[in-house]
């Protein structure tokens, strides 16, 4: 069983998390906060921690703010307990069940739980959400920004251009070794979720920033530190998620854009699909198992779907005709 203040410093990083990694609006940092305390609030109330919550009890949870009164607001200092009307519409528990998605998949990324039982969780059919990307001229503009007479600006091009280059999540960029680069056949080798391996084209711009990097600034960046680890900050350590979102949106805003650092994959998968790259190849760059995953980045390219129509299509051409 774990500590109130282990489970209140475990919080206080989620809610960073959301914040920092996420970019989540306030009202939505305090939705999912609020969701996380209620759901740890009931397991407590039960005696048990998310640590070793099980599918059953999550679902049990849900079940019950969907159909009647909990109790809830507990407190293990002062072992209070009020009554929470929380009979919610469907959407509302979608949101709910939403959240604690968020929270166990952070959970997964800080190691407290060595899998995510909320892949279980059943939720309502909706529409998908289209993801954010950069145009080419704005990941251009971004890139260029970037001050490489520094180490640490070296650094940034290289990292960025690499996540960009090959669609890499933060946390793969951020595990990257030297060892898993093979500058001769211009590929890295990406370890990604579920320890699943794959290899991916570097490209011409990330192979030459990534070979100066290395060369130019990493040897300095190390200092007296022996690791593999490709991307350091400033002390020589492995450099961290939260210190790529950080930069990132530092870079970002020094270029009038609003972006996360996710974004940049987003926009590798786009720019992919709508110059006319296969879906599987595709869905493989990216490390996706499923490729209905992959599938939502086709919706992007709908307006050149509706040029092409309006160009070659016999009734897209005539006068007053609907595209």
């Amino acid at each position: 069983m774990i500590s109130a203040v282990e489970e209140k410093n475990m919080l206080k990083k989620y809610e960073q998390y959301l914040k920092a990694e996420l970019n989540l609006s306030l009202p939505t940092v305090k939705f999912y906060i609020d969701e996380a305390n209620l759901f740890t609030e009931y397991l407590a109330k039960n005696n048990m921690a998310y640590i070793s919550a099980e599918i059953s009890d999550i679902e049990n949870y849900i079940a019950e703010r969907k159909n009647r009164t909990i109790t809830l607001s507990y407190s293990k200092d002062s072992k209070t307990e009020n009554n929470i009307n929380s009979s919610l519409k469907p959407a509302t528990i979608n949101k709910v069940a939403s959240g604690i998605r968020s929270f166990f998949k952070f959970l997964h990324l800080e190691n407290e739980r060595s899998d995510n039982p909320t892949r279980f969780i059943k939720m309502s059919r909706r529409g998908k959400k289209l993801p954010d990307f950069l145009s080419v001229e704005d990941i251009d503009t971004l890139l260029d920004s970037i001050d490489v007479s520094t180490h640490s600006g070296l650094r940034d091009r290289a990292l960025f251009e690499l996540i960009y280059s090959c669609g890499l999540r933060i946390s793969e960029a951020c595990s990257l070794k030297c060892s898993n680069i093979f500058s001769d056949d211009s590929v890295i080798k990406v370890i990604g979720k579920g320890n699943k391996h794959r290899i991916v084209p570097e490209g011409d711009a990330a192979e030459y920033w990534l070979k100066r990097y290395i060369k130019e600034a990493r040897p300095l960046m190390i200092k007296n530190r022996k690791t593999d680890f490709v991307f350091l900050n400033i002390r020589g350590e492995p450099i961290s998620r939260k210190g790529v979102w950080k930069r990132f949106k530092e870079i970002a805003m020094s270029c009038g854009i609003e972006s996360r650092v996710h974004t940049l994959r987003h926009s590798f998968a786009t720019h992919l699909i709508t110059g006319g790259a296969d879906l599987r190849s595709v869905q493989e760059m990216l490390g996706h198992t499923d490729i209905s995953t992959t599938q939502i980045y086709t919706h992007l390219a709908r307006n050149d779907l509706k040029e092409c129509h309006k160009q070659y299509h016999p009734e897209g051409k005539k006068t007053g005709g609907k595209v």
